[in-house]
Parts: C-alpha cells; structure tokens; sequence
C-alpha cells in the first residue's frame, strides 16, 4: 500500500474550501496565543467552547492532552525559575499556566478541526495553500501535506504499537529505552517520507467524520473568534 491510499478519494471543491477556511482559522487563533496574553487566551477560549460545542471528541482531546505534560512541566520550570520582565517566581507561574492554557486550546482546536474534516479535505485545503495562487509552485505542496497529516496521525495512534514493541524487548530498562526511542524516531522518518508500512497501520479517518456535513455555523463562529482575537492583539499592541 502507498502512502497515500488511506487519503486517495478526492474531496470535492466545496469540501477542501470549507476545510481550507477551518485550517487558516485555526492557524488564526493559534497565532493570536503565541504571546498567551491572559485576555486573548480567554476569548479564545470562548471560541474553542463554542467550536466544541458543535462536536468534539473529548476523550481523544484529553489523549493529546495528557501526552503533553512533559512539555507542561518544562514551561513551570522554565517560567517558575527565570521569570520574565524581572518579576518573581509566582509571577513566573502565572506566565507559565497562561502559555499552558493557551497550548491546550491550541489541541482543542486541532482535534475538533480534524474531527470535523475528512483528512483527503484537509490536505487538498493545505497543499493547494502551500502550492500558491494557481499552485505555481507545483505539487509538493500537496505531498507535503500528505506526509504532513501522516506523522500527525502516528504521533497520536502510536500508543498501541509502542507498547507491543516494548513488549518484545529484552535486556536492562536503559537498553529497552534506547531501542523504543530509536524505533519511534525511525518510524517518525518513516511516516514524513511517506512511509507505506507505517500508513498502512494507521485508521484513515475519525470515527466523527462518517456522513459529515460542513459544518458552516461552526466555521462562521470559528472566523468570528478570528476576528475577536486578532481585533485584541492589534488593538492592545500585544
């Protein structure tokens, strides 16, 4: 199997631009909370609770959530222990539970964008972005895309397949360790390259997405939160 079977049918024109509006939308927002101002990061969170509303796979989100606490733990330190602008440690931390926030909406709004979107949708929607105006830079817009929701899709399924591999390892746990970490590393590879063993083993859809419609009051909520945002940003000179 290819790497691109799982995303062979074609969307139609009317489904690749919806999921093209939900992916510059998101794109939108989580540019608005690279700065994780706490005002902003809660308008946003009113957009992301009006998005999920709509439908959102809460145990998948919680998933994504969980598999980022490492990272969470990082910003605590990191924050906690230099804190910026010459402030103290709580001050450090409430830097740091805003930026977390606003990396959680960020998931939240992944997960209900690629709950809602058939994949084939969304990486016709990114690689006709990518390839420019009449896609005058050719088709590797689209290939990467492709690669692109491949990896994403790994990263998320890949628990089960760890867990197997780990089970047939022998030897001492620093040993173990290094095999898994150089197994997923390859399999990361893999996947970017377009790897067909690897795609052959992931699902090709949400489960959401069977008998989907556009969802375009969500996408007109979604370009409202846009607006809201980036009307903040601009305005305060965040």
């Amino acid at each position: 199997m290819s790497a691109e079977e799982p995303m062979r049918s074609a969307p139609a024109e009317g489904d690749a631009g919806a999921a093209a509006a939900a992916l510059l939308g998101v794109l939108g927002v989580s540019a608005a909370l690279v700065p994780a101002e706490p005002l902003v990061v809660a308008v946003a969170g009113v957009v992301a609770g009006g998005l999920a509303l709509t439908g959102l796979d809460w145990g998948r989100t919680g998933r994504l959530v969980l598999r980022l606490k490492w990272f969470y733990l990082s910003l605590v330190v990191f924050y906690g222990v230099w804190p910026t602008g010459g402030g103290d440690w709580g001050t450090g931390l409430q830097v740091a539970g805003w930026r977390i926030a606003a990396l959680m909406l960020v998931v939240v709004l992944v997960v209900w964008m690629t709950g809602r979107f058939p994949r084939p949708a969304l990486v016709r929607a990114l690689g006709g972005i990518l390839g420019g105006p009449r896609q005058v830079l050719g088709g590797w817009g689209e290939r990467f895309a492709r690669r692109l929701f491949l990896a994403l899709a790994m990263f998320e399924g890949e628990r089960v397949a760890l867990e197997q591999r780990r089970a047939g390892l022998r030897g001492v746990r620093r040993a173990r360790l290094a095999q898994v970490r150089e197994w997923l590393v390859l399999r990361l590879d893999q996947a970017l390259a377009g790897g067909g063993a690897v795609a052959a083993e992931l699902p090709a859809e949400s489960a959401m997405i069977s008998g989907w419609r556009i969802p375009k009051a969500a996408l007109a909520w979604l370009w409202a939160g846009v607006a809201a945002v980036w009307w903040m940003v601009l305005g305060a000179g965040f």
